[in-house]
């Protein structure tokens, strides 16, 4: 029985090493399809272990205190989030900073060297909220942020790449055409606050971003913040300590008991859920389009081998002639079916394994080849050899000899 199953499929490379262009298009769609099941599942999962990890180093503590993008037509004259909303905040047992945050760009110039820089205007509680700590030098003061200091705190990489090998500290830097005396440099974290790279980024004061530079902060209220960043002391009070931050906001914005809320509450259990969420819709949208590249191949694979029926209706008579059964000749072109496909699903294989590790490389991801991923693939290629093969393989089985030797 192995040799027979040998033998037949040293017919089956045989015959497709006869056409190789045409196996080679032929397995076209199914060495795609293999590719990109593995390339999608892989980056995928690395992708949603980027952000899992990227939220984590900022803590699941987190709340964000914003005005809603989409207000309700309801509330009439709502008001924006500003240091009313943070003072009251600080006063909440359980919380443990609360730190204003207005968000812009703009160009850093020291000297001859201009860089653009993500600058954050906030105050010293952003420390504690995310965790970043001072390498070289200090924080500003809080009595810098009472008289509109020009001072700024700059991030590592941010500092390396303006300064070089030149210390920062006490050099002035020229921001929105306002100079900076930097105070101090971060320490290197290589996380984000939510949208901002500390590593990348600088922070000056609020009251200077909103007072001083006012134009590069787009708004035309001065006590405007884009959102209050809270930090909570307990992550299973979380719940808790959202209703008590609702109530102060509620106070400090005159909302009537029965009124809507002019402001919106976001935890960081909900963007990371959000997050993962949307990773794993495109990466099953994605699986989707490869899963039907691979069923496109099986299809062209079941075409080729009836016309391979068809071409090689002549052997298949003689080898009836001399004593081959139907099962042979089904198991034959089987055989030869599963082989093109197999063929196929290896080389995606090897393909998909050198697109995660390029792929993974270009977007800075942690490569995440998944060995289910490979098996599934590898086994859906020989599925389809089987499936899409059987038609074929049982059309010549079914051909009589007299039948098939008349063939011309």
């Amino acid at each position: 029985m192995i040799d027979s199953l040998y033998a037949i499929f040293k017919i089956s490379l045989k015959a497709i090493f006869a056409n190789k262009m045409r196996a080679a298009l032929t397995s076209l769609g199914i060495i795609i399809g293999v590719a990109a099941v593995i390339t999608v599942l892989a980056v995928g999962s690395a992708t949603k272990k980027s952000i899992s990890d990227r939220f984590s180093n900022m803590g699941t503590n987190i709340i964000f205190l914003r005005q809603p993008w989409n207000l309700d037509d309801s509330i009439s004259s709502p008001k924006d989030v500003t240091m009313d909303d943070v003072i009251a905040i600080r006063q909440i047992d359980g919380v443990d900073a609360a730190a204003p945050y207005i968000q812009n760009s703009f160009n850093v110039k020291y000297k001859n060297t201009s860089v653009g820089l993500s600058v954050l205007a906030t105050d010293t509680d952003i420390f504690k909220a995310y965790g970043w700590e001072i390498e070289k030098g200090r924080a500003f003061t809080g009595k810098e942020i009472a008289d509109y200091g020009q001072v700024m705190v700059i991030g590592a990489s941010a500092a390396q790449t303006i300064f070089g090998d030149v210390e920062p500290l006490d050099k002035t830097v020229v921001l929105n055409n306002i100079p900076f005396k930097v105070v101090g440099v971060t320490k290197k974290t290589g996380s984000s606050g939510f949208g901002f790279n500390i590593d990348e980024g600088a922070l000056i004061p609020y009251t200077t971003g909103k007072v001083k530079m006012d134009t590069g902060w787009g708004s035309s209220n001065r006590r405007a913040l884009d959102r209050v960043v809270i930090k909570v002391a307990d992550f299973n009070q979380i719940e808790n300590s959202k209703v008590d931050i609702q109530n102060a906001v509620r106070n400090t914005h005159h909302i009537h008991p029965l009124g809507k809320d002019d402001f919106q509450l976001d935890d960081m259990a909900s963007f990371v859920e959000q997050a993962k969420s949307t990773a794993t819709t495109m990466s099953l949208f994605l699986g989707i389009i490869g899963a039907v590249s691979l069923i496109v191949g099986g299809i062209g694979v079941m075409n080729i081998m009836l016309v391979s029926v068809t071409e090689r209706t002549r052997e298949i008579g003689i080898r009836m002639a001399i004593g081959a059964t139907s099962w042979n000749i089904r198991l034959q072109f089987l055989v030869e079916s599963m082989t093109l496909s197999c063929l196929g699903g290896l080389i995606g294989i090897i393909l998909g394994i050198i697109f995660t590790l390029f792929v993974a490389k270009y977007m800075s991801l942690s490569a995440q080849l998944s060995v289910w991923a490979i098996l599934v693939s590898a086994g859906f290629s020989a599925a389809t050899g089987i499936f899409f093969g059987y038609y074929p393989a049982y059309k010549a089985s079914k051909l009589t000899p007299i039948d098939a030797l008349r063939y011309e």
